[in-house]
């Protein structure tokens, strides 16, 4: 174990030779000259070395009743203090403290109402968030329809098979199952608040090239479609139109326009005959005129034919192409911005839920709070113990900690204490020059100042790493380390604030020799004692000193066991004295050793 700071045992036996030195004077000055000092041999055996402090016996664990009300309220009824709480008395409920609660009541009854207000708003809050969902349901079920009678209304248009050529070149859903794949990616696709920016590169928005180009592609829900404008009339051209509603149309014209050309045909015929017939007076002028008229009207019937045909082609086909086409396109537009009004209409109802949800949760809480400080107000017998006022810890009490009835409290201040009488300990503070000899686990001896006669066992177990900052506010020189010693065993007589004596073992020293500490003088940080040579004279020796304890210091060096010492510092004649000489020093090396002297031995005769 390391050997104690010498400068802690100069001081101490510096002390120690004052009182020898002062006990002398008085006692022995002016004594007869036939009185020698006394003496005491060498001795060689076991000491003890011990930290002796004293302290506070206290429960090492605590039950402590706060005060579990936020407002200050008073005392209205206390039990008295060390009143001993019986299982009885938990089981029955026993009334420990009454705290004064009319404020309490009045907030309550205030937050009552602003309860039902926030109540009210988080009901309303979650209805229409349902009706705005329901909402939003029937308008993308109506935006999907829509979609669908305009492919059903392109598909019947064009053909099914022509219709699914001109979609899958526009890169648009060609088909029922294609088409409720996209719808199903736009449902499914949930913007983030950090991906908004992309948001423009949804199913129908047009593509950027210097986007595709500067960033890397991010995924889209569906395709982007193609925007380049389709000649419909080629397929009229190339007679590739299916079984649908313009194949229909062009079917009818092109049947009248043929038919037209027949009448027109017969009607020429007839006409030809007629003139004929006319000339040879066959006929009259009015078969003749009818006839003419006949055939102008089949002419213009034929003409009017063929342009409806052509007009059909050209114009009207395409057209309608374009149209069906368009709502085609514009129904799936249309779904993209429903889906993205819904959710923004969503996100605006979901944040004021949001909001109504929290306020009602906060207000809750706060109730629940309220209604358990409200039962907090009377304190009942928790466990069985001894009833102890405050806290235990911290020593003393401020004037705003009293307890007493009419007192008032404040949040969270320690009512009561309760401590656990079958697990008591010591609460010592380990000045700053003694805590490097502690340690935890050392064994220790306590004896209580009310019963001087039993000596208890016990064992350091707690130890602080860094001093008390309470005891350093008062006096900032002193810095103490505070310390638990658990008491072994369990004694009833202990109670909770004893004063107590704590003696910590921290070292065992076997089979050294030691003499009394008032036996050894210091000077200029040498260790001095004075041995009795048989001739009625007194030697100064020096001596080397290792550790020690109130009563004996070991010595480790400079006497032989059973040598006698003076129990005390005799008178020295200086006067008439040689001159000490001290051991000498190394002039080029101040921090490294010396080397050993000699004892340093002078006689001088005791005062006579």
């Amino acid at each position: 174990m390391p050997r104690p700071p010498r400068k802690k045992i100069l001081g101490l036996l510096g002390i120690l030779t004052a009182i020898s030195l002062l006990a002398w004077f008085i006692t022995g000055r002016g004594s007869d000259a036939s009185n020698s000092l006394p003496t005491i041999p060498v001795q060689q055996g076991t000491i003890q070395i011990n930290v002796l402090q004293g302290g506070e016996i206290r429960a090492l664990s605590n039950h402590e009743v706060k005060c579990e009300i936020e407002l200050p309220t008073k005392i209205l009824s206390l039990i008295p203090e060390g009143y001993q709480i019986t299982e009885e008395d938990v089981k029955n409920g026993k009334v420990l403290i009454e705290l004064d609660s009319a404020d309490l009541k009045e907030r309550i009854i205030n937050h009552e109402i602003e309860f039902q207000t926030t109540v009210s708003a988080y009901i309303e809050a979650d209805e229409q968030r349902a009706i705005q969902t329901s909402d939003n349901q029937s308008l993308a079920r109506a935006a999907e329809q829509s979609i669908r009678f305009a492919l059903m209304d392109f598909e019947r248009y064009m053909g099914k098979i022509v219709a699914s050529q001109v979609l899958k070149a526009r890169q648009l859903p060609s088909a029922e199952p294609e088409l409720d794949a996209w719808i199903g990616t736009l449902n499914a696709y949930k913007p983030q608040i950090s991906s908004l920016p992309t948001l423009q590169q949804d199913p129908l928005a047009e593509p950027d090239p210097k986007a595709q180009t500067d960033a890397a592609p991010t995924p889209a829900p569906a395709t982007e479609p193609e925007t380049s404008r389709i000649n419909f009339i080629t397929y009229l051209e190339n007679d590739q139109l299916g079984d649908g509603e313009a194949k229909q149309t062009l079917r009818q014209l092109s049947n009248d326009l043929l038919l037209k050309e027949s009448e027109f045909s017969i009607a020429k015929q007839n006409i030809e005959a007629s003139e004929r017939l006319a000339e040879k007076k066959f006929i009259t002028k009015t078969t003749l005129e009818t006839d003419q008229v006949n055939h102008e009207k089949s002419r213009l019937a034929f003409q009017t034919g063929g342009t409806t045909l052509d007009l059909f082609k050209t114009y009207e086909f395409p057209k309608q192409a374009e149209l069906y086409l368009s709502a085609y396109e514009e129904a799936l537009k249309n779904l993209q911005r429903t889906l993205r009004s819904n959710r923004s209409r969503m996100a605006q109802v979901e944040s004021k839920f949001q909001t109504a949800k929290r306020r009602y949760e906060v207000s809750l809480q706060r109730k629940e709070d309220f209604d358990r400080q409200l039962k907090a107000a009377i304190i009942k017998a928790p466990v069985p113990g001894l009833i102890a006022y405050g806290s235990t810890k911290g020593g003393g009490y401020r004037s705003s900690d009293i307890i007493e009835e009419g007192a008032t409290t404040r949040f969270r201040q320690t009512l009561l204490t309760i401590p656990n009488m079958s697990q008591m300990g010591v609460g010592v503070n380990i000045h700053e020059s003694q805590v490097k000899k502690i340690r935890l686990g050392q064994a220790c001896r306590v004896t209580i100042d009310a019963e001087p006669g039993r000596t208890l066992e016990g064992k350091v177990a707690e130890l602080a790493v860094l001093p008390d900052s309470a005891s350093s506010r008062f006096t900032p020189n002193l810095k103490v380390y505070p310390a638990v010693v658990h008491i072994t065993g369990t004694h009833e007589w202990l109670k909770p604030g004893m004063n107590a004596k704590v003696e910590i073992i921290v070292d065992q020293l076997d089979d050294v020799l030691y003499v009394p500490v008032q036996s050894i003088e210091v000077e200029n940080d040498h260790f001095f004692t004075y041995v009795n040579t048989g001739s009625g004279e007194l030697e100064r020796r020096e001596v080397k000193t290792g550790s020690f304890n109130d009563q004996f210091i070991e010595i480790v060096g400079g006497l032989a066991l059973g040598e006698n010492v003076s129990l005390s510092i005799p008178k020295r004649q200086t006067l008439e004295s040689a001159p000490i000489l001290s051991a000498p020093k190394a002039p080029t090396a101040p921090a490294a050793t010396p080397a050993p002297a000699e004892p340093k031995k002078e006689t001088i005769t005791a005062a006579r």
